[in-house]
């Protein structure tokens, strides 16, 4: 099943050209760039990141992709996804029927969540936010090893790549810690204070040496209830107070993960609610994050009253517990369902343990009676994350349509910024990636039933 969902989201991924916006720019940079070494030693000098492995990679993919840059980068973006269907349902550890079935139950969840696309669509022009989820389950995996010296050496690498590509690779930590607080001993005692060393040193190194800061309210856009606000304006209402409007941002995004609402911090069921027009996608949305939640919760309470020892299944939800938070406090500076979605990949994790559970107590009622009920709650929850996941091609073929059309007007858009190349090799670049993405074959999502956009819209 994870091979079936992992080669049809990768056919996905292939389909869409290379993106104007946050990619070209950065691949014209790398283009201009002496080596991989020099991209890595100038990215050091960022007022509010630290990602230096980010932009050293999109070097080298461009060094080693030579005439074929989509491939390259498009390539990339496949493996990474092949990767991580694979290490999510290794780390699983299915053994017997009801796991599978559960494990199945995962793959819909992981998949469904809004979060998920954020590794589909997204791409500067290699999707970070994936990189980091699959660093984040090779951790999970070496947490579930034999362990080693070689185990804790490779969750050290790991931790280091991760943390100097995106912030969110901090949470490589938190997942190794978890594993080895829940019982996972793959990673040892010694390899976790090595871990621990490791992200002192990047704050020293960001906070000292380097002198960078944290994002402010003036960088970008953000959401608050009903609306988006514009940096001025969260700076006029916030700017005294900045506390409360990073609360609210840790709140809503540790919400978003647990039922769906709201999104990049804007309650838009409630507001769609308030307009007469909540859509289909939207109940669809609701109904199954709050059951599985419920679930999960559940889940937790019984195996808490029952005790006994902690199986695989009960160990990944207390790193989902951890992680969850965790994610959460790093969207402190503006929410983005991006930033969440290494925790969704968690919560498909909690999801897995509690499905566990709830098909052992179904199947251990009596009453004829119970047992169908229990099997329709189930059999619900389980079609409506069905529904979810397979909007995500629905919402590939628009990002593929959107990608291609943004390429008309990318020479305008270039020049605008004062981009346009100065070389014949970068005008060269701009014209070959413009070709390919006009000649690409995408089908106009205007063409198709309307019931479709309201079903498994964006």
């Amino acid at each position: 099943m994870a091979a079936l969902l992992a080669a049809t989201m990768a056919y996905d991924v292939w389909r869409v050209p290379v993106q104007v916006y946050d990619s070209l720019i950065e691949i014209l940079d790398a283009q201009r760039s002496p080596s991989v070494a020099a991209s890595f030693r100038g990215s050091l000098d960022g007022a509010a990141y630290l990602r230096p492995a980010r932009i050293a990679q999109i070097k080298a993919i461009y060094d080693v992709s030579g005439d074929h840059l989509r491939a390259g980068y498009r390539g990339f973006h496949v493996a990474l996804l092949l990767a991580f269907f694979w290490l999510f349902a290794r780390a699983l550890r299915v053994e017997s029927g009801r796991d599978a079935s559960a494990a199945v139950f995962a793959l819909t969840v992981v998949t469904g969540l809004h979060t998920f696309p954020s590794f589909m669509r997204e791409a500067f022009p290699i999707n970070h936010f994936l990189e980091i989820a699959v660093l984040g389950l090779v951790a999970v995996n070496l947490a579930q090893s034999r362990g080693g010296w070689w185990a804790d050496a490779a969750a050290a690498l790991v931790f280091a790549l991760a943390a100097l590509t995106l912030e969110s690779g901090l949470l490589v930590w938190v997942v190794v810690a978890a594993a080895w607080a829940s019982g996972f001993r793959g990673i040892s005692t010694r390899g976790v204070v090595l871990l621990t060393a490791l992200v002192a040193g990047y704050f020293l190194l960001r906070l000292e040496v380097l002198s960078a800061s944290v994002p402010s309210l003036a960088e970008r856009s953000s959401g608050l209830l009903f609306d988006r606000l514009e940096p001025d304006e969260l700076q006029r209402r916030f700017g005294d107070a900045p506390l409360v409007f990073y609360a609210y941002n840790v709140g809503t995004s540790l919400l978003g993960v647990l039922l769906s609402e709201p999104r990049d911090g804007v309650f838009a069921a409630v507001r769609s609610w308030l307009d007469g027009d909540v859509l289909p996608r939207t109940w669809v949305a609701l109904i199954s994050s709050a059951l599985t939640t419920a679930l999960i919760g559940w889940a937790v309470w019984r195996r808490v009253r029952q005790g006994g020892p902690l199986d695989a299944a009960d160990r990944l939800t207390i790193v989902a517990a951890a992680v969850l938070p965790a994610n959460a406090v790093l969207a402190f500076a503006y929410t983005k369902d991006e930033i969440m979605a290494f925790a969704g990949v968690f919560y498909a994790f909690a999801a897995y343990a509690a499905a566990r559970v709830a098909i052992d107590q179904a199947g251990s009622l009596r009453r004829p009676g119970a047992r169908a009920a229990a099997s329709l709650v189930l059999l619900t929850m389980a079609s409506l994350w069905a529904i979810r996941s397979v909007s995500v091609h629905h919402v590939m073929n628009r990002q593929a349509f959107r990608v291609r059309n943004d390429w008309v007007g990318a020479p305008a858009f270039l020049r605008s910024e004062k981009r346009w190349p100065a070389t014949p090799a970068g005008v060269a670049l701009v014209e070959s990636l413009r070709a390919q993405a006009l000649d690409a074959p995408v089908r106009n999502p205007q063409l198709v039933p309307e019931w479709n956009n309201r079903w498994f819209g964006d």
